[in-house]
């Protein structure tokens, strides 16, 4: 009768996959990195078509449109018909938080922008920044908005 053998791993096969960990690890890091770096374009990008979604959502409704700021998100409001600012509703025009690491700056003593029935707004500044990159938007009274990083 053969004796029943039980095989483990050797020192060797666990040497070979904690190189190969190891390199998959050092391919993904620097990738992982590089994505912190972009929020703050890809972020500055999203907010500056949310912007011009809730310039032209004030045009189409009738109603003016206000964006409050604060550090690590914004929210949008919308004008009822009483005269006071209310959440507005809907998928696009929601409370947003900023990705982990990104921040708004340079809101000044404004943080808001209103956007009237008209579409028009004040002038304003806004920058996105994370530790790596920033990406700065700015509007003007006519309501144009530009974004540059």
């Amino acid at each position: 009768m053969a004796a029943l053998r039980t095989r483990g791993f050797t020192l060797f096969e666990i040497l070979v996959v904690l190189v190969l960990v190891g390199i998959m690890i050092g391919l993904v890091a620097p990738r992982l990195s590089r994505d912190v770096g972009v929020s703050a374009q890809h972020e500055g990008l999203r907010l500056m078509a949310l912007l011009k979604a809730a310039r032209i959502q004030a045009i189409v409704t009738g109603h003016a449109y206000r964006v409050d700021f604060q550090a690590h998100g914004y929210d949008f409001l919308r004008l009822d018909d009483s005269g006071h600012f209310v959440p507005a509703r809907g998928a696009l025009l929601r409370p947003r938080k900023l990705p982990v690491g990104a921040a708004l700056k340079d809101l000044g003593r404004q943080s808001q922008v209103v956007f009237s029935s008209s579409g028009l707004s004040h002038a304003f500044r806004i920058e996105v920044v994370t530790t790596r990159s920033h990406f700065l938007l700015k509007g003007d009274g006519n309501g144009n908005i530009k974004g540059a990083r």
